[in-house]
């Protein structure tokens, strides 16, 4: 048990004594550790290290990186249903039946831009009406790609190498709507929302 100094009141002389009782008592006392926390102990002190709880929640189109391969939870875009090569997210196929391999992974390549980023894109293929024909994520080491009217792009996640470790940064938290504005000229704009 630490012993403490006496108490002081206003106009008592602070002596020497007292701030050596004070500061063997100061240096007597151990910093506890706590949830995600590290206390390391060195001859010239204490360093204390924090590492905050990973914050994460269930929601649309959720990606979660282990080593080259991503999982993405389920999300829609105008009520459908996206693909990764070519199969369902949910891994139920159009019957209601799962699918013999499972819920698709998304196979990250490790390959990055100029900039070492790399992103999780959801690809939606239009007709000239607007109608969506498919929706699938891919992973692109390009953005933006390349323009075309019938074609929109929207990033769900972005995957940095930092150090040369990839760092998973979410961009999308929810499902998405999307209109294409017909163009009288060029190339018409996509339009995305959160629904």
């Amino acid at each position: 048990m630490i012993v403490l100094p006496p108490k002081v009141s206003p106009g008592d002389v602070f002596t020497a004594k007292l701030w050596n009782q004070l500061r063997d008592c100061v240096a007597g006392l151990r910093p506890q550790a706590g949830s995600n926390t590290r206390i390391t102990h060195t001859p010239k002190g204490f360093v204390i290290s924090f590492d905050p709880a990973f914050f994460s929640w269930k929601h649309p189109f959720r990606c979660s990186l282990d080593q080259k391969l991503l999982t993405i939870d389920v999300g829609y875009i105008n009520q459908i249903e996206p693909t990764i090569g070519g199969v369902p997210m949910s891994g139920v196929d159009a019957t209601g039946n799962l699918v013999p391999k499972g819920i698709p992974k998304l196979s990250f390549s490790g390959q990055y831009d100029s900039e070492n980023r790399n992103w999780i894109a959801l690809k939606t293929t239009i007709k000239s009406d607007g109608s969506i024909i498919k929706s699938e994520i891919l992973s692109i080491n390009d953005w933006p790609p390349v323009l075309d009217p019938f074609i929109a792009w929207h990033p769900l996640a972005l995957i940095k190498k930092e150090k040369g470790t990839p760092q998973l940064y979410q961009m999308t938290y929810h499902n998405l709507g999307h209109q294409w504005i017909k163009p009288t000229t060029g190339l018409g704009r996509h339009f995305f929302w959160a629904q």
